[in-house]
């Protein structure tokens, strides 16, 4: 059965210790309006169905982007959606720093613009409204690359899109450059076994996923947090 959409993944997790380390997340100090207009995206993706990373995943990904200090000065986030990720990676660059986003749909593209304004962030992050395949052939190199792009809406047609989009972001990634993928569990569909429904997304997802455990030029692995995310340093 090929399906074409895929169930949202809840910003937080019914695993209690996921709900914990939430908490704390939640007890660490942002900048006021930063944390504000976090707090509304929130509530936001929450009424209206939007998938976005949510706080425990988001303060990974920013320690994780943090953690390499001035390695790391361009990211490309590939998935704006209304702008959450794009602003936890926004806030963890130095000085100087500037987070590329893509988004397909100009009306997110649009509400992504004014959150990441509002956050006082508008200035190290530049979105891109189009598809991904089209625009990344036409951009440079990136110490970071965030994937976390609606990908019945990229994969649906053809499970094959997915390990090309792989590639595509291989090329545009620095040696000793980071790679991250979200929901690589694919609405949970990768670990549900034979028990799943087979779309298109699914079969994407898994053959990027084997794709990217074999490739000898990465060294990586999925983090079990909510949908799943994948950490990956480019090592050749």
């Amino acid at each position: 059965m090929i399906n074409t959409s895929l169930p949202i993944v809840p910003q937080d997790s019914t695993d209690q210790r996921e709900i914990f380390a939430t908490a704390l997340v939640r007890q660490a100090p942002l900048p006021e309006r930063l944390n504000t207009v976090m707090l509304e995206m929130e509530k936001v993706a929450r009424d209206e169905g939007i998938p976005v990373i949510g706080r425990l995943e988001g303060a990974i990904v920013r320690t994780l982007t943090a953690l390499r200090g001035e390695a790391v000065t361009r990211v490309l986030d590939i998935g704006t959606a209304i702008g959450y990720s794009a602003l936890w990676l926004a806030y963890a660059l130095p000085e100087g720093g500037k987070v590329t986003s893509i988004e397909l749909d100009p009306e997110r593209a649009a509400r992504a613009a004014d959150f990441i304004d509002r956050a006082g962030m508008a200035d190290r992050v530049e979105i891109l409204v189009g598809d991904a395949f089209e625009l990344i052939p036409e951009l440079g190199s990136y110490d970071l690359i965030f994937q976390d792009i609606m990908k019945h809406r990229y994969f649906g047609s053809d499970p094959s899109l997915a390990t090309e989009l792989l590639k595509l972001s291989k090329e545009h990634l620095e040696v000793n450059g980071f790679f991250m993928i979200d929901n690589a569990f694919c609405g949970g569909g990768v670990v549900a076994g034979e028990a799943a429904e087979l779309s298109n997304e699914l079969i994407g997802v898994r053959n990027m996923n084997r794709a990217l455990a074999e490739d000898p030029d990465f060294d990586g692995v999925i983090l079990p947090v909510r949908d799943g995310l994948w950490i990956a340093r480019r090592t050749a």
